[in-house]
Protein backbone atom coordinates (compact mmCIF):
# COMPACT_ATOMS: atom_id res chain seq x y z
CA UNK A 1 0.00 0.00 0.00
CA UNK A 2 2.43 2.71 0.76
CA UNK A 3 4.66 1.64 -1.81
CA UNK A 4 2.33 2.56 -4.50
CA UNK A 5 1.84 5.51 -2.28
CA UNK A 6 5.19 7.02 -2.43
CA UNK A 7 5.78 6.24 -5.78
CA UNK A 8 3.20 8.30 -6.76
CA UNK A 9 3.87 11.11 -4.00
CA UNK A 10 7.23 12.44 -3.74
CA UNK A 11 6.39 15.55 -1.39
CA UNK A 12 4.46 12.62 0.62
CA UNK A 13 7.65 10.71 0.86
CA UNK A 14 9.67 13.86 1.99
CA UNK A 15 7.15 13.74 4.65
CA UNK A 16 7.55 10.80 5.24
CA UNK A 17 11.38 10.94 5.69
CA UNK A 18 10.93 13.71 7.98
CA UNK A 19 8.68 12.36 9.89
CA UNK A 20 11.74 9.50 11.25
CA UNK A 21 13.79 12.13 11.54
CA UNK A 22 12.00 14.21 14.47
CA UNK A 23 12.40 11.15 16.07
CA UNK A 24 15.50 12.78 18.24
CA UNK A 25 14.24 16.38 18.95
CA UNK A 26 10.72 15.48 19.97
CA UNK A 27 12.85 12.96 22.75
CA UNK A 28 15.25 15.80 24.14
CA UNK A 29 13.17 19.30 23.21
CA UNK A 30 9.64 18.14 24.81
CA UNK A 31 10.83 17.14 28.15
CA UNK A 32 13.86 20.14 28.65
CA UNK A 33 10.49 22.16 31.02
CA UNK A 34 10.39 19.16 32.45
CA UNK A 35 13.98 18.22 34.35
CA UNK A 36 12.87 20.86 37.20
CA UNK A 37 9.44 19.01 38.22
CA UNK A 38 11.00 16.29 37.92
CA UNK A 39 13.92 16.23 40.22
CA UNK A 40 11.82 17.87 42.61
CA UNK A 41 9.20 14.64 42.28
CA UNK A 42 12.21 12.54 43.44
CA UNK A 43 13.82 14.98 45.03
CA UNK A 44 17.05 14.99 43.66
CA UNK A 45 19.24 17.33 42.09
CA UNK A 46 18.57 18.57 39.23
CA UNK A 47 21.90 17.45 37.73
CA UNK A 48 20.79 14.13 38.62
CA UNK A 49 18.02 13.96 36.00
CA UNK A 50 20.31 16.07 33.53
CA UNK A 51 22.05 13.02 33.27
CA UNK A 52 19.08 11.94 31.66
CA UNK A 53 20.04 13.97 28.75
CA UNK A 54 23.57 13.88 28.77
CA UNK A 55 23.62 10.23 28.72
CA UNK A 56 20.52 10.42 26.05
CA UNK A 57 23.06 12.29 23.54
CA UNK A 58 25.91 10.22 24.30
CA UNK A 59 24.09 6.69 23.91
CA UNK A 60 22.47 8.55 20.63
CA UNK A 61 26.14 9.69 19.52
CA UNK A 62 27.57 5.96 19.67
CA UNK A 63 24.36 3.79 19.08
CA UNK A 64 24.81 6.06 14.99
CA UNK A 65 28.02 4.17 14.51
CA UNK A 66 26.51 0.71 14.76
CA UNK A 67 23.47 1.51 13.02
CA UNK A 68 25.37 2.70 9.94
CA UNK A 69 27.19 -0.65 9.10
CA UNK A 70 24.44 -2.64 10.40
CA UNK A 71 22.24 -0.90 7.51
CA UNK A 72 25.27 -1.21 4.62
CA UNK A 73 25.30 -5.20 5.68
CA UNK A 74 21.78 -5.86 5.84
CA UNK A 75 19.66 -2.73 4.52
CA UNK A 76 17.64 0.35 5.86
CA UNK A 77 14.39 -1.25 6.48
CA UNK A 78 15.14 -3.90 9.39
CA UNK A 79 17.29 -0.97 11.16
CA UNK A 80 14.77 1.96 10.56
CA UNK A 81 12.10 -0.51 11.98
CA UNK A 82 14.47 -1.91 14.75
CA UNK A 83 14.81 1.91 16.32
CA UNK A 84 11.32 3.12 15.97
CA UNK A 85 9.96 0.09 17.70
CA UNK A 86 12.81 0.46 20.72
CA UNK A 87 12.17 4.21 20.69
CA UNK A 88 8.53 3.42 21.53
CA UNK A 89 9.05 0.44 23.93
CA UNK A 90 11.26 2.84 25.88
CA UNK A 91 9.20 5.88 25.83
CA UNK A 92 6.76 4.16 27.53
CA UNK A 93 9.16 2.63 29.94
CA UNK A 94 10.56 6.00 30.70
CA UNK A 95 6.95 7.10 31.32
CA UNK A 96 6.50 4.49 34.46
CA UNK A 97 10.04 4.80 35.98
CA UNK A 98 9.69 4.68 39.35
CA UNK A 99 12.92 6.75 40.40
CA UNK A 100 15.39 9.09 38.75
CA UNK A 101 18.19 5.88 38.26
CA UNK A 102 15.50 3.80 35.83
CA UNK A 103 14.88 6.85 34.54
CA UNK A 104 18.19 7.27 33.17
CA UNK A 105 18.64 3.50 31.67
CA UNK A 106 15.37 4.09 30.23
CA UNK A 107 16.23 7.18 28.53
CA UNK A 108 19.93 5.73 27.49
CA UNK A 109 18.08 3.06 25.57
CA UNK A 110 15.70 5.53 23.69
CA UNK A 111 18.79 7.21 22.46
CA UNK A 112 19.91 3.97 20.90
CA UNK A 113 16.54 3.83 19.09
CA UNK A 114 16.59 7.28 18.01
CA UNK A 115 19.81 6.97 16.44
CA UNK A 116 18.56 4.73 14.00
CA UNK A 117 15.84 6.65 12.49
CA UNK A 118 18.17 9.76 11.94
CA UNK A 119 20.66 7.79 9.96
CA UNK A 120 18.61 6.28 8.07
CA UNK A 121 17.15 9.66 6.70
CA UNK A 122 20.00 10.91 5.01
CA UNK A 123 21.16 7.11 4.00
CA UNK A 124 18.08 7.19 2.05
CA UNK A 125 18.08 10.41 1.31
CA UNK A 126 21.76 9.43 -0.29
CA UNK A 127 20.26 6.14 -2.09
CA UNK A 128 16.80 7.67 -3.33
CA UNK A 129 18.16 11.29 -4.42
CA UNK A 130 21.20 12.72 -6.62
CA UNK A 131 23.08 16.25 -7.26
CA UNK A 132 20.56 18.88 -6.96
CA UNK A 133 17.46 16.76 -6.16
CA UNK A 134 19.00 15.80 -2.89
CA UNK A 135 20.60 18.85 -1.73
CA UNK A 136 16.31 20.14 -2.43
CA UNK A 137 15.20 17.14 -0.31
CA UNK A 138 17.02 17.49 2.48
CA UNK A 139 16.44 21.24 2.45
CA UNK A 140 12.30 19.86 2.13
CA UNK A 141 13.02 17.84 5.17
CA UNK A 142 15.15 20.23 6.99
CA UNK A 143 11.92 22.75 6.87
CA UNK A 144 9.53 20.15 8.04
CA UNK A 145 11.74 18.91 10.54
CA UNK A 146 12.16 22.39 12.32
CA UNK A 147 8.38 22.21 13.28
CA UNK A 148 9.62 19.31 15.67
CA UNK A 149 11.84 21.38 18.20
CA UNK A 150 9.05 23.99 17.55
CA UNK A 151 6.33 22.61 18.72
CA UNK A 152 7.88 19.76 21.65
CA UNK A 153 8.89 22.74 24.43
CA UNK A 154 5.07 24.06 23.88
CA UNK A 155 4.03 20.23 23.86
CA UNK A 156 5.99 19.41 26.66
CA UNK A 157 4.66 22.70 28.84
CA UNK A 158 1.32 21.84 28.13
CA UNK A 159 1.57 18.16 29.47
CA UNK A 160 2.66 19.53 32.60
CA UNK A 161 -0.08 21.59 33.12
CA UNK A 162 -1.95 18.43 33.11
CA UNK A 163 -0.25 17.81 36.63
CA UNK A 164 2.54 14.95 35.39
CA UNK A 165 5.86 15.07 32.95
CA UNK A 166 5.37 11.08 32.68
CA UNK A 167 2.69 11.90 30.12
CA UNK A 168 5.61 13.67 27.85
CA UNK A 169 6.80 10.14 27.72
CA UNK A 170 3.76 8.76 26.71
CA UNK A 171 3.20 11.31 24.13
CA UNK A 172 6.51 10.54 22.34
CA UNK A 173 6.19 6.61 22.29
CA UNK A 174 2.39 7.53 20.92
CA UNK A 175 3.72 9.98 18.33
CA UNK A 176 6.39 7.60 17.20
CA UNK A 177 4.31 4.66 17.05
CA UNK A 178 2.33 6.01 14.34
CA UNK A 179 5.59 6.64 12.63
CA UNK A 180 6.74 3.00 13.08
CA UNK A 181 3.36 1.90 11.57
CA UNK A 182 3.83 3.99 8.59
CA UNK A 183 7.56 2.41 8.42
CA UNK A 184 6.17 -0.92 8.00
CA UNK A 185 5.32 0.00 4.25
CA UNK A 186 8.87 1.50 3.66
CA UNK A 187 10.43 -0.62 0.39
CA UNK A 188 14.16 -0.72 0.87
CA UNK A 189 16.36 1.41 -1.14
CA UNK A 190 19.86 -0.02 -1.05
CA UNK A 191 20.84 -1.27 -3.91
CA UNK A 192 23.93 -3.06 -3.16
CA UNK A 193 24.79 -4.42 0.42
CA UNK A 194 28.13 -5.12 1.88
CA UNK A 195 29.53 -8.69 2.67
CA UNK A 196 31.63 -9.90 5.05
CA UNK A 197 31.93 -10.28 9.23
CA UNK A 198 31.09 -7.74 11.55
CA UNK A 199 34.57 -6.87 12.07
CA UNK A 200 35.07 -6.11 8.51
CA UNK A 201 31.68 -3.89 8.71
CA UNK A 202 33.01 -1.99 11.02
CA UNK A 203 36.51 -1.39 9.61
CA UNK A 204 34.71 0.12 6.66
CA UNK A 205 34.93 3.71 9.41
CA UNK A 206 38.76 3.04 8.72
CA UNK A 207 38.81 3.62 5.07
CA UNK A 208 35.76 6.68 5.77
CA UNK A 209 38.67 8.66 7.94
CA UNK A 210 41.23 7.65 5.37
CA UNK A 211 39.17 9.92 3.06
CA UNK A 212 40.58 12.90 2.98
CA UNK A 213 37.34 14.84 1.00
CA UNK A 214 34.68 12.66 3.10
CA UNK A 215 36.89 13.39 6.39
CA UNK A 216 37.47 17.26 5.70
CA UNK A 217 34.15 18.26 4.77
CA UNK A 218 32.49 16.37 7.82
CA UNK A 219 34.99 18.34 10.16
CA UNK A 220 34.57 21.55 8.86
CA UNK A 221 30.55 21.32 8.19
CA UNK A 222 29.73 19.55 11.22
CA UNK A 223 31.76 21.97 13.55
CA UNK A 224 29.53 24.69 11.94
CA UNK A 225 26.21 23.70 13.23
CA UNK A 226 27.87 22.73 17.09
CA UNK A 227 27.12 26.01 18.10
CA UNK A 228 23.13 25.58 17.54
CA UNK A 229 23.38 22.00 19.75
CA UNK A 230 25.01 24.20 22.36
CA UNK A 231 21.75 26.76 22.41
CA UNK A 232 19.96 23.67 23.79
CA UNK A 233 21.56 23.63 26.68
CA UNK A 234 21.74 27.03 27.30
CA UNK A 235 18.65 28.25 26.23
CA UNK A 236 16.93 27.97 29.79
CA UNK A 237 19.51 29.04 31.39
CA UNK A 238 20.00 32.57 29.37
CA UNK A 239 16.39 32.82 29.18
CA UNK A 240 14.94 31.50 32.49
CA UNK A 241 17.87 31.99 34.77
CA UNK A 242 19.59 35.29 33.74
CA UNK A 243 16.80 37.21 31.84
CA UNK A 244 14.23 35.66 34.28
CA UNK A 245 11.71 34.78 31.55
CA UNK A 246 8.90 32.80 31.92
CA UNK A 247 8.31 29.00 31.32
CA UNK A 248 6.10 29.78 28.56
CA UNK A 249 7.73 32.36 27.28
CA UNK A 250 10.94 30.77 26.87
CA UNK A 251 9.22 27.93 25.02
CA UNK A 252 7.90 30.55 22.59
CA UNK A 253 11.22 32.07 22.15
CA UNK A 254 12.51 28.57 21.72
CA UNK A 255 10.05 27.72 19.08
CA UNK A 256 10.87 31.01 16.73
CA UNK A 257 14.74 29.88 17.00
CA UNK A 258 12.98 26.35 15.36
CA UNK A 259 10.81 29.05 12.42
CA UNK A 260 13.82 30.93 11.79
CA UNK A 261 15.83 27.52 10.88
CA UNK A 262 12.82 25.87 8.92
CA UNK A 263 12.51 29.50 7.01
CA UNK A 264 16.44 28.84 6.14
CA UNK A 265 16.02 25.58 4.95
CA UNK A 266 12.82 26.81 3.24
CA UNK A 267 15.14 29.38 1.19
CA UNK A 268 17.57 27.09 0.57
CA UNK A 269 15.45 24.83 -0.89
CA UNK A 270 14.16 27.73 -3.41
CA UNK A 271 17.79 29.02 -4.15
CA UNK A 272 18.84 25.60 -4.63
CA UNK A 273 18.03 25.56 -8.40
CA UNK A 274 19.49 28.83 -9.20
CA UNK A 275 22.84 29.12 -6.78
CA UNK A 276 25.34 27.09 -6.79
CA UNK A 277 26.29 24.92 -3.84
CA UNK A 278 29.76 26.93 -3.20
CA UNK A 279 28.01 30.38 -2.98
CA UNK A 280 24.92 29.24 -1.30
CA UNK A 281 27.28 27.99 1.74
CA UNK A 282 29.07 31.07 1.13
CA UNK A 283 26.44 33.20 1.84
CA UNK A 284 25.21 30.80 4.57
CA UNK A 285 28.67 31.03 6.83
CA UNK A 286 28.85 34.60 6.37
CA UNK A 287 25.27 35.06 8.12
CA UNK A 288 26.25 32.65 10.40
CA UNK A 289 29.11 34.84 11.46
CA UNK A 290 26.68 37.85 11.85
CA UNK A 291 24.33 36.22 13.83
CA UNK A 292 27.28 35.20 16.12
CA UNK A 293 28.49 38.73 16.40
CA UNK A 294 25.38 39.91 16.93
CA UNK A 295 24.85 37.82 20.10
CA UNK A 296 28.59 38.89 21.11
CA UNK A 297 27.85 42.11 20.83
CA UNK A 298 24.52 43.02 22.32
CA UNK A 299 23.39 40.06 24.71
CA UNK A 300 23.52 42.30 28.00
CA UNK A 301 21.43 44.89 26.22
CA UNK A 302 18.05 41.96 26.97
CA UNK A 303 16.62 39.29 25.55
CA UNK A 304 15.35 40.87 22.95
CA UNK A 305 18.63 41.29 21.31
CA UNK A 306 20.01 37.87 22.21
CA UNK A 307 17.28 36.34 20.40
CA UNK A 308 17.31 38.27 17.50
CA UNK A 309 20.70 37.42 17.24
CA UNK A 310 20.06 34.06 17.45
CA UNK A 311 17.36 34.74 14.86
CA UNK A 312 19.96 35.21 12.47
CA UNK A 313 22.00 32.40 13.13
CA UNK A 314 19.28 29.90 13.04
CA UNK A 315 18.05 31.14 9.61
CA UNK A 316 21.54 30.74 8.10
CA UNK A 317 22.63 27.36 10.20
CA UNK A 318 18.90 26.58 8.99
CA UNK A 319 20.07 27.65 5.27
CA UNK A 320 23.14 25.54 5.41
CA UNK A 321 22.64 22.44 6.71
CA UNK A 322 21.32 20.84 3.46
CA UNK A 323 23.76 22.10 1.30
CA UNK A 324 26.73 20.85 3.96
CA UNK A 325 24.97 17.71 4.22
CA UNK A 326 24.68 16.76 0.55
CA UNK A 327 28.28 18.08 -0.07
CA UNK A 328 29.80 15.48 2.78
CA UNK A 329 27.66 12.92 0.91
CA UNK A 330 29.38 13.54 -2.72
CA UNK A 331 32.40 12.93 -0.96
CA UNK A 332 31.43 9.23 -1.24
CA UNK A 333 30.25 6.59 -3.61
CA UNK A 334 30.22 3.08 -1.20
CA UNK A 335 29.38 2.74 2.69
CA UNK A 336 26.76 5.45 2.43
CA UNK A 337 24.92 4.27 5.46
CA UNK A 338 28.08 4.51 7.59
CA UNK A 339 29.12 7.73 5.56
CA UNK A 340 25.77 8.72 6.89
CA UNK A 341 26.02 7.81 10.56
CA UNK A 342 29.74 8.98 10.95
CA UNK A 343 28.63 12.46 9.56
CA UNK A 344 25.42 12.58 11.99
CA UNK A 345 27.45 11.28 15.17
CA UNK A 346 30.27 14.14 14.54
CA UNK A 347 27.70 16.73 14.64
CA UNK A 348 25.98 15.10 17.54
CA UNK A 349 29.53 14.86 19.33
CA UNK A 350 30.46 18.07 18.75
CA UNK A 351 27.07 19.50 19.63
CA UNK A 352 27.43 17.63 23.23
CA UNK A 353 30.93 19.40 23.47
CA UNK A 354 28.87 22.70 22.76
CA UNK A 355 26.36 21.52 25.38
CA UNK A 356 29.14 20.56 28.12
CA UNK A 357 31.45 23.66 27.44
CA UNK A 358 28.38 26.47 28.05
CA UNK A 359 26.60 24.86 30.93
CA UNK A 360 29.99 24.97 32.91
CA UNK A 361 30.55 27.81 35.45
CA UNK A 362 31.23 31.14 34.03
CA UNK A 363 31.77 34.75 35.11
CA UNK A 364 29.68 35.58 31.97
CA UNK A 365 27.50 32.90 30.85
CA UNK A 366 26.24 35.11 28.38
CA UNK A 367 29.67 36.18 27.18
CA UNK A 368 31.11 33.11 26.83
CA UNK A 369 28.57 31.25 24.75
CA UNK A 370 28.18 34.61 22.57
CA UNK A 371 32.85 34.10 21.93
CA UNK A 372 31.58 30.60 21.59
CA UNK A 373 29.76 31.03 18.60
CA UNK A 374 31.17 34.00 16.99
CA UNK A 375 34.58 32.42 17.01
CA UNK A 376 33.26 28.93 15.68
CA UNK A 377 31.20 30.72 12.81
CA UNK A 378 34.67 32.89 12.03
CA UNK A 379 36.73 29.59 11.62
CA UNK A 380 34.47 27.71 9.25
CA UNK A 381 33.90 31.04 7.39
CA UNK A 382 38.14 31.51 7.12
CA UNK A 383 38.38 27.17 6.55
CA UNK A 384 35.82 27.27 4.01
CA UNK A 385 37.00 28.63 0.97
CA UNK A 386 40.35 26.75 1.12
CA UNK A 387 38.44 23.69 1.68
CA UNK A 388 36.40 24.56 -1.70
CA UNK A 389 39.35 25.29 -3.44
CA UNK A 390 40.81 21.63 -2.14
CA UNK A 391 37.64 20.29 -3.18
CA UNK A 392 37.19 21.66 -6.39
CA UNK A 393 40.76 20.65 -7.33
CA UNK A 394 40.10 17.29 -6.87
CA UNK A 395 36.69 17.32 -8.62
CA UNK A 396 34.32 16.43 -5.90
CA UNK A 397 32.68 19.99 -6.04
Amino acid sequence: MFSSFKIKNPSLYIIFLSLIGATPPLATDMYLAAIPKIAADWNVHVSVVNLSLVLWFASFSTSLLLFGPLSDRFGRRPVLLFGLWLFVVSSFLCGFASNPYMLIVFRIIQGMGAAAPSAMVMAICRDKYDGAERQKALAYIGVILAVAPMVAPSIGTMLLGFGSWRLIFFTQGSMVLITSIIAMGYEETAKELTKGSMVSMFLRYKSLLFNREYAAATTVMGLSISPFYGFIAFSPIAYINIYGLSGQLFSILFGMNAVCAMAGSFASAKLSVRLKQSRMLTVGFIGAFAGGLFVLLFNHNGYEFFAAGMFIFAFFTGFNRPVSSSLVLEQVRTDIGSASSFMVFYQFMAGALSMWLVTLPHTDPLRFYGLLIACVSLAVLVIWPFLFIWLRRKGRI
